[in-house]
């Protein structure tokens, strides 16, 4: 059987501790002067991060919009595309988190006519968390009337180049770097147990699993272990590589509606997700669990199927509480009565989930437990 694997437009990452100064040459190399900076308030307001930005880009930088907000609703991009009309962008650096990265996404899909390429809009994205949205050519979007996420795709809008700059997620707080070092988690085991798997992907994406088991506790409880903090973000690369090649399956979808509904952060909706969805999925992916489990450290050889799932999805519980993380909807503001409304998101989000046993009946019922 002849099969393919697709890469994306990344041309380029940058990662190591100093990296952020190579910006300026990326936009050099391009023949850009006029780029924009798109990042969150909080990163604006709360650290010198931005303006530490804004020095090294010097006259590159056209304007800065720190308006991005979670879950990217649909007005803060129609906001940040204004402004990037008004300065004449010719690049976007997206700096912060998944929100401003894929409100970048979504900018440039809308500057680029017909015909036009990546090279037409290229952009930078330099990412503080570990939810490695930047690897991607996928975007989400939140309706904020229905508080509903749709998902954008286009290969243009892939980031061009990658920086990943240990040093400059010392400041992100230490539950958003944990939960998105959860979500870089979930990518990995989301890749193993795919539908369309990869060989290469499956690779990268154990490696990642046995990386975040490692490094992530330690880069929570020591900040300015820069070393631990750079191997998790190679781990989160690792964990999205071929993303678009293999696709999500169950968390990930789940983790889309539940965020966009509640306000809930994608690494807090993994969290909640992941050991459910591990437990829910077991029956019809032992052989991918087998693997999980053996890069989390648990014992293999020798065991039921059946028996080294349920230990897997036990140690991700674990895991999850070790970083003293958020583990059920109600927790986070969710609210019982809209889980009905969420199961019918999810699979409008992916209709094939309707073949799942019991479909729709049973998302609910899953949602129930995670309640």
């Amino acid at each position: 059987m002849i099969r393919e694997y697709r890469f994306p437009q990344l041309e380029k990452v940058i990662f190591g501790a100093g990296a952020l100064d190579r910006v300026p040459a990326e936009l050099d190399r391009w023949g850009c002067r006029r780029a924009l900076v798109l990042t969150g308030s909080t990163l604006s307001t709360r650290t010198n991060l931005v303006n530490r930005l804004e020095r090294t880009l010097g006259a590159r930088r056209a304007g800065t919009y720190n308006g991005v907000r979670q879950h990217v609703p649909s007005r803060t991009v129609q906001a940040a595309l204004k402004r990037a009309r008004e300065v004449r962008a010719d690049a976007l650096v997206a700096f912060g988190g998944g929100s401003p990265i894929d409100a970048a996404k979504i900018v440039a899909q809308e500057l680029l006519e017909d015909g036009q390429t990546q090279a037409d809009m290229p952009q930078i994205a330099i990412s503080t968390t570990l939810s490695a949205g930047e690897f991607t050519p996928f975007a989400g979007i939140t309706d904020e009337a229905t508080r509903v996420k749709g998902l954008r795709g286009d290969p243009r809008i892939c980031p061009r180049t990658v920086v990943l700059d240990p040093e400059l997620t010392r400041p992100t707080p230490p539950q958003l770097w944990a939960a998105t070092g959860v979500k870089a988690l979930d990518h990995a085991i989301e890749a193993l147990w795919s539908v369309n798997p990869q060989p290469v992907s499956d690779a990268l994406a154990l490696e990642a699993i046995r990386r975040l088991r490692r490094h992530l506790p330690v880069s929570v409880t020591e900040t300015d272990d820069i070393d631990a903090r750079g191997e998790c973000q190679i781990a989160a690369w690792m964990s999205i590589f071929g993303m678009a090649n293999v696709g999500v399956r169950l968390s990930h979808v789940l983790g889309h509606q539940i965020g966009a509904r509640w306000d809930v952060p994608h690494g807090v909706t993994s969290c909640i997700t992941l050991p459910h969805c591990m437990r829910y999925l077991a029956p019809r992916t032992l052989p991918q669990q087998g693997l999980i489990a053996e890069a989390l450290g648990l014992q293999v050889r020798g065991r039921s199927p059946e028996a080294v799932a349920a230990d897997a999805a036990d140690a991700v519980e674990a895991f999850i509480r070790q970083l003293k993380l958020p583990a059920r909807l109600r927790d986070v503001g969710a609210r019982e009565d809209e889980l009905p409304a969420v199961a019918g998101e999810v699979v409008a989000e992916r209709p094939g989930l309707r073949e799942e046993p019991d479909g729709e009946a049973a998302l609910l019922a899953l949602l129930r437990q995670m309640w």
